[in-house]
């Protein structure tokens, strides 16, 4: 069971006003969502998005008692002033982007996402888009399979790991997540293979960033985001990867700055050359040791906050 990382500090953080519209762009099992619209009330209205039509399914049953306007949406959160402009909505109170994958997903033996099972190589969320993990591992060459290992996993041993991945492809044994995990226990010395993680973590997690494109256009995306607020809303995000953390730790500076008139050319952002966010965490809220021993699949996230001021 899924649960929703960080919630009281999200809450806090976000403070959904009564009646207020509330978007949660990567919606899930529901967990913050449900809380989310608790807060808004009847009067209220949640945006719930995810890629995965099967979160979606998850989080109606999650939210389907609550007496609110509830509006269900398959789409990426990178796409919210369109989503928003679809919907008819010009702004909202809060956001919250939670970039995290929900357990239900990791703990789909189907989608392939984790190595404790045998399972083909999908890792897609979005089951709609055509190109899988085991696609991607056929076309790829092992120079760019070692820089998405090393840029998306951190994994020194990224260039031996992509030269035991290819081999086995070459070979027809790379088909599966067992298969993926055997050439990952190949090619990095029994002697240097971690005890506290699994030693395919670093590449499962790499490979599914990029199969996903999980950190696309993701700065660019999060400062237009912001446009979507009102004055005085607030947006909270969570990521879990370094990569994903800096993107949302520039794109608030950025905008909490001052800002040259063409810097801001969204159809949502105004063009002030006033800082338009205020940012609420000087640094990363992180879970408390807690929460990370109650859910151990909390412990990289890392939280950042922001208030649109102009």
């Amino acid at each position: 069971m899924h649960k929703p990382v960080m919630l009281d500090e999200v809450i806090q953080l976000l403070s959904p006003p009564p009646g207020g519209v509330a978007v949660d762009g990567t919606v899930g099992a529901g967990g913050h969502a449900r809380t989310l619209a608790e807060r808004l009330g009847p009067t209220g209205t949640l945006i719930a998005i995810d890629r995965d039509t099967s979160m979606l399914d998850l989080a109606y049953q999650t939210l389907r008692d609550l007496p609110i306007t509830l509006h269900m949406v398959h789409g990426d959160y990178r796409d919210l002033p369109a989503i928003l402009d679809e919907l008819g909505i010009p702004q909202v109170d809060t956001i919250l982007i939670d970039m995290g994958v929900c357990s239900d997903q990791l703990d789909d033996p189907e989608r392939g996402l984790a190595f404790r099972y045998d399972a083909p190589l999908d890792m897609r969320l979005d089951r709609s888009q055509s190109e899988t993990a085991a696609h991607l591992l056929r076309r790829v060459s092992v120079g760019e399979l070692a820089r998405i290992l090393r840029d998306y996993g951190g994994e020194r041993w990224a260039n031996p790991i992509a030269k035991a991945i290819i081999r086995r492809r070459e070979a027809g044994r790379m088909n599966t997540t067992g298969d993926l995990v055997a050439a990952v226990l190949e090619a990095i010395p029994r002697k240097y293979q971690e005890k506290r993680i699994h030693p395919a973590t670093r590449t499962f997690q790499a490979i599914r960033i990029a199969v996903n494109r999980e950190l696309d256009r993701l700065q660019e995306s999060l400062q237009a985001i912001c446009g979507c607020l009102r004055i005085g809303g607030r947006i909270v995000a969570i990521a879990y990867h370094s990569l994903e953390d800096r993107a949302v730790k520039h794109a608030f500076r950025e905008l909490s700055v001052r800002q040259p008139v063409h810097a801001l050319a969204t159809s949502k952002m105004p063009t002030a050359t006033r800082p338009v966010l205020e940012v609420l965490t000087p640094k990363p809220l992180e879970p408390s040791d807690e929460e990370i021993c109650q859910n151990p699949r909390a412990r990289s996230a890392k939280l950042r906050a922001a208030q649109r001021i102009g």
